[in-house]
């Protein structure tokens, strides 16, 4: 056994009733072991789901190691406690059915591993058993940024299980002697077996002086057990949250009048919440098909509530008057339950009320003028709303408030100053909203504020202390200043603020040099000075504090030159994109442990990638290295990097060929080695890439055919393989790809026809109303796909790609055949180009059924006919090109249609299209502009060949028959005159 904080160290001597931990009774016998661990080391699940610490604790006080059997010999003891230590896995002990006269018995979080069988049996005098193996800790790993427009926010519940060790219960019949229990604690007990059975909880209903049960994350499945928890008249407390529960909450529980507290989130119940008055705490968080009517709910009294959470259930609706009723409510939480309509001013009536969170959810309106009637409130939080109007004075007159979060809402108005008055105010979220007015950075002077979000609130914060030190008394933790219209330089008081771990001055009009001490803050951990106008040189060394939270220097898009810092001490995220730094990649970046994300891209760096990058055993998620002067060859190296999502080499000077060793990045899910010299066949490497999402290979010398294993990319969204020298056919397999919504294949040498069958581009099938971006959020830094497009006769450089960004580009090859009739399904797409191609025959008027397109390029093929009148119909279409092609016919004409290059543009070198400058006349035609015109045209065509043959059929026929009847002399004459005319003929040619 180890005791590293010495707990164990006067246990010395033979008194033991004197030892720490021991108590004695008058006889001398030991009745209490209490080595509960009382200093356990906080963890936290961090936004990259590791778990770490999230204490200040130096050492860990845990007891370390093996239970001896000794401690099972002291038959007198009555109360026992070895929670919070880690005990290695170890079995649960045998001997501890030896302690008969145990009351209480806590191994909670103690590393145990075993399977519950008759360990406990014989404990018939507990009263209190605690056995919990899992613990809730707060996860920013479920902390997201939703990649909509708008961006939306999800903090989820920010809260997830995690274990301490594995114990199990294939059933619960070890309980049955056990009848004196009040308290039983099974936290994070395997009971998925045991459960099975119909009538699991059997055992639990013969323990009648129950008054707390906790059966919280235990794998528990099927129906509530109601028979057998209305057996239980003592109970006070029921807790079987994070299971997958999937009955409705039975009325009849309000026949267990004692019972005061119910927690059943986190599972899959449906139905209502019954009418249970006895409660004074109900959570049902986290049910999502549970439907709650809170009209319907608080049309009843319940006045012993006092905690309610329906976080991220169905509410709908809005939230009635009839809520203040519930005077004694001090805790309401609804989250993500898509409540509706504006804030009754009723809810000020709720005295008692010290926490409110209604986030995520469609509340409109204005906040009720009479908010100061919240004389208890401590935690106001409202963000991602819709809300509207000012923010009220009478905030300003809560003295308890200690939390107001009104990010993401629709406010506007000036900030009431007064708020940043209130004695206990210390975290201050307005960022996202509408505001206006200038604030100056003085008035936080005497502020108390330890975090501060102002970003993009629409305030423009005015620098007016630059070089004036402020009152210590100012020790912000969190400074959110981004997108405020900042001007001049970083303000010298920043260098007092010991205790700032997030400094945010992003997107401002900020100048000079960045001054070295700001890299030095003793607990800065994020450091976010991002488009701004700072130039000079950095520090060679940057040296962050390690917290909660990935730790980050964002300094992109600048004017800052020089070297690239070599010596990163604690840094898990550095972005030095668009700037103007020069020289090599230093050596040393690549062996920074705990490095996640490096991007150097928009530089001026060369020479190769050092081989320091990607050793054994690192966390490597991001490398943005595009946009630079980089040479060399891709290094084997990189196949370490086993963690790397996204992979941009894009716009350098690489060459050679893709290595083997890459098939090991599985994770990969963004690739792009665009405009460099790579060569050879296409890289096979990339059917391990199971997850790739974005892949551009073009501008490179890449040849051969594309291979099939590209139908095997399931989640592809992006190809691009343009400016290459592929050849043969284009794989059927890639029109698989339901995912798929860019195609770009241009400037190739690829022949045979466009594939026919297009009914898997699900994509491209729809017009994709919700504006997705694409991207990824790791380490809390946001890295999205760019991409270049050829639409409306210009390419543009998309720096944000958005899901409705889709297209089929396939120009400048040598396709040959027909445009394929299925075209048509594919009415989601805005940008088709086939231009520069040998296709041939008919332009289907399927494409007019492409009710999405908004650039059609056909030109320079061999297509023939009219061009459909279909075409007429799509009225988003903003460029078209049909220039030399062998059309004939009219131009159809629409209102719409009509607006397109009247000058003729788009119809160079057809000169057979009549009404086109340069073209052919059209005469007494009234063009036409619909489906039923052209089809009645067609039918009058056809006519007209059958009245021609006819005709001619007719005039022969009556030749012959006037020859029949007219006189023999007459008819030798005829034919004579006809032989002589044949000979003249004849003659002539010879």
């Amino acid at each position: 056994m180890t005791d590293p904080s010495d707990r164990l160290s006067s246990w010395q001597g033979g008194n033991c009733c004197n030892w720490e931990g021991i108590k004695c009774s008058k006889s001398g016998h030991v009745v209490v072991v209490n080595l509960r661990n009382h200093n356990p080391n906080e963890i936290m699940i961090n936004i990259n789901k590791e778990v770490v610490s999230n204490s200040n604790n130096t050492s860990d006080f845990a007891l370390k190691g093996t239970i001896s059997p000794l401690l099972f010999t002291l038959n007198h003891m009555q109360y026992l406690d070895l929670s919070f230590n880690n005990f290695m896995l170890s079995k649960l002990p045998a001997g501890i059915s030896n302690l008969t006269k145990l009351t209480y018995l806590n191994l909670s979080y103690a590393m145990f591993q075993d399977s519950i069988t008759t360990q406990f049996s014989n404990l018939t005098s507990l009263r209190f058993l605690d056995l919990s193996c899992a613990n809730l800790v707060p996860d920013f790993s479920s902390f997201s940024v939703s990649l909509t427009f708008p961006l939306r926010l999800d903090f989820g519940s920010l809260l997830s299980f995690i274990s301490y060790g594995h114990i199990s219960s294939p059933n619960l019949r070890w309980l049955e002697g056990l009848r004196g229990l009040r308290y039983l604690v099974l936290i994070g007990v395997d009971l998925s077996k045991a459960s099975e059975s119909f009538h699991w909880a059997k055992p639990i209903s013969s323990l009648s002086n129950l008054m707390s049960l906790h059966l919280s994350n235990c794998n528990i499945s099927g129906r509530i057990p109601t028979v057998e928890l209305l057996n239980l008249t003592n109970l006070s407390t029921l807790e079987m949250s994070s299971n997958a529960l999937t009955s409705p909450i039975p009325d009849m529980l309000s026949n267990l009048t004692t019972l005061s507290t119910l927690d059943f989130s986190g599972n899959d119940l449906h139905g209502h919440i019954p009418y249970l008055p006895q409660l004074e705490g109900l959570s049902v968080a986290s049910n999502p098909a549970m439907i709650i009517n809170l009209v319907s709910m608080f049309s009843v009294p319940w006045s012993k509530l006092t905690f309610l959470d329906i976080s991220f259930t169905r509410v709908g609706g809005t939230i009635p008057p009839s809520l203040s009723n519930s005077t004694s409510l001090t805790f309401f939480r609804a989250d993500g339950c898509s409540i509706q309509g504006s804030l009754p001013s009723s809810v000020t009536n709720l005295k008692k009320l010290s926490i409110l969170m209604l986030n995520d959810n469609n509340i409109t309106g204005q906040l009720p003028v009479t908010m100061s009637r919240l004389i208890g409130l401590q935690y106001l939080s409202l963000f991602q709303n819709r809300l509207e109007g000012h923010i009220p004075v009478s905030i300003c007159r809560i003295p308890s408030l200690e939390y107001l979060n009104l990010e993401w809402n629709d406010l506007t108005g000036r900030l009431p100053m007064c708020i940043l008055q209130l004695p206990k105010l210390s975290s201050l979220y307005i960022q996202r909203n509408r505001l206006n007015g200038n604030m100056p950075l003085s008035l936080f002077q005497k502020s108390r504020l330890e975090e501060i979000s102002l970003g993009t609130s629409g305030l423009s914060l005015e620098i007016d202390y630059q070089h004036q030190h402020f009152v210590q008394t100012f020790q912000p933790k969190i400074l959110e200043f981004s997108s405020c219209n900042m001007r001049g330089e970083i303000p010298a008081f920043f260098s007092n603020l010991t205790n700032l771990v997030v400094l945010n001055l992003a997107n401002n009009s900020l100048s000079g040099a960045i001054p070295y001490w700001l890299f030095n803050l003793p607990s800065l951990s994020i450091l976010a000075l991002s488009m701004n106008n700072f130039e000079g040189f950095i520090p060679p060394m940057i040296q962050l504090k390690s917290s909660r939270f990935p730790t980050i220097v964002n300094l992109a898009r600048n004017n800052l030159q020089g070297p690239i810092p070599s010596q990163l001490v604690n840094v898990n995220v550095i972005d030095l994109t668009l700037n103007n730094f020069v020289g090599s990649i230093p050596t040393q970046i690549g062996e920074v442990p705990g490095i996640r994300s490096i991007s150097l891209s928009g530089n001026k760096i060369h020479g190769p990638i050092p081989e320091s990058f990607c050793r054994e055993g690192n966390i490597l998620q991001v490398l943005d290295l595009s946009n630079n002067i980089l040479s060399g060859t891709i290094r084997r190296n990189l196949g370490n990097c086993k963690s790397l999502i996204y992979l941009n080499l894009g716009q350098n000077k690489f060459t050679g060929s893709i290595p083997k060793e890459l098939e090991r990045v599985t994770s990969l899910r963004y690739l792009d080695l665009s405009v460099n010299e790579f060569e050879g066949s296409f890289p096979t490497v990339i059917k391990n890439f199971q997850e790739l999402e974005i892949l551009k290979l073009g501008g490179n010398r890449f040849e051969g055919r594309m291979p099939k294993l590209i139908g095997d990319l399931h989640h592809l969204r992006i190809l691009v393989l343009a400016s290459n020298s592929f050849n043969e056919s284009i794989p059927e397999e890639l029109m698989k790809l339901e995912n798929l919504q860019y195609i770009g294949l241009s400037r190739n040498n690829l022949s045979g026809p466009i594939p026919e069958n297009l009914d898997n581009l699900k994509m491209m099938m729809k017009r994709q109303n919700e504006a997705t971006i694409l991207g990824y959020v790791y380490s809390l830094k946001f890295t999205g796909a760019q991409l270049e497009i050829v639409t409306k006769g210009q390419t543009q450089w998309l720096e944000s790609v958005y899901s409705y960004n889709t297209g089929f580009d396939v120009s400048s090859n040598a396709l040959t055949g027909k445009i394929p009739e299925k075209i048509g399904l594919l009415s989601g797409l805005p940008l088709l180009n086939l231009s520069h191609n040998n296709l041939y025959g008919l332009i289907p008027k399927t494409i007019g059924e492409m009710s999405s397109l908004e650039s059609l390029d056909l030109g320079y093929n061999h297509f023939t006919g009219e061009i459909p009148v279909t075409l007429t119909l799509l009225d988003f279409l903003q460029h078209l090109n049909m220039s030399y092609n062998n059309l004939s016919g009219r131009i159809p004409s629409g209102p719409h249609f009509d607006t397109l290059y009247q000058d003729g543009t788009a119809y160079i070198g057809t000169k057979y299209l009549c009404g086109t400058p340069g073209g052919m006349t059209c005469i007494n035609l009234s063009p036409s502009i619909n489906e039923t015109v052209e089809n009645r045209y067609d039918q009058e065509n056809v006519l007209f060949v059958v009245f021609i043959f006819l005709g001619y059929v007719t005039g022969i026929s009556g030749l012959f028959l006037l020859l029949y009847l007219i006189k023999e002399n007459w008819r030798n004459r005829y034919w004579r005159a006809v032989d002589r005319i044949v000979l003249k003929i004849v003659w002539a040619r010879i």
